[in-house]
């Protein structure tokens, strides 16, 4: 059902919102990846143009449904101090606890060994990490600094709790916690 008249609806419009939950809801069971943004639209009765409308593009979406259920700018700005400052440990704390959260974990894990398989939507994501978390930790301590912590969080996670290393799976929440925090130094 498209609207057949000229300019913005009028009143207010849930298509985004209705849109974000059923893709979140894709995401939940597994499929977000393989739901085209014609599907998704069909899914809450809405035209398919109103993904780009939105959201700019499918990608767009798909990051915003994931950033949604454990965002990773938010642990950074919950990570920061009463001044504004980057706290370390806090960081390597909180990222532990998203992904060690018994309802967040296992899909974070799963979605990142599709991402790591060539999902289609690693693009979008890879955007969203470039520009919500890596450039504000550019800012905080550095391109040379900010790309180190990078490195060390994504071999820590990927190793950790994608394809479980037992060098890593061995180590309780808090010797996991250290580990990753020397990392960040």
């Amino acid at each position: 059902m498209v609207n057949k008249r000229r300019g913005r609806p009028r009143g207010g419009s849930t298509a985004r919102q209705r849109l974000l939950d059923a893709a979140q809801e894709h995401f939940d069971r597994g499929d977000l990846a393989t739901i085209s943004s014609r599907e998704l639209a069909a899914e809450v009765g809405v035209s398919h143009t109103l993904v780009n409308y939105h959201f700019g593009s499918r990608e767009a979406l798909v990051a915003a449904a994931v950033s949604l259920r454990a965002a990773p700018h938010d642990v950074i700005a919950l990570s920061r101090d009463r001044d504004g400052r980057l706290d370390l440990a806090r960081l390597a704390h909180g990222i532990i606890g998203v992904w060690e959260h018994p309802e967040h974990g296992p899909r974070l894990a799963e979605f990142a060994r599709r991402l790591a398989s060539g999902d289609a939507s690693g693009a979008s994501i890879a955007e969203y990490l470039q520009h919500s978390v890596f450039q504000p930790l550019v800012r905080d301590v550095g391109r040379d600094q900010a790309r180190r912590m990078a490195t060390a969080i994504i071999g820590f996670l990927f190793g950790r709790y994608v394809i479980a290393l037992p060098m890593f799976t061995v180590l309780t929440r808090e010797e996991a916690g250290r580990l990753l925090l020397g990392m960040l130094r």
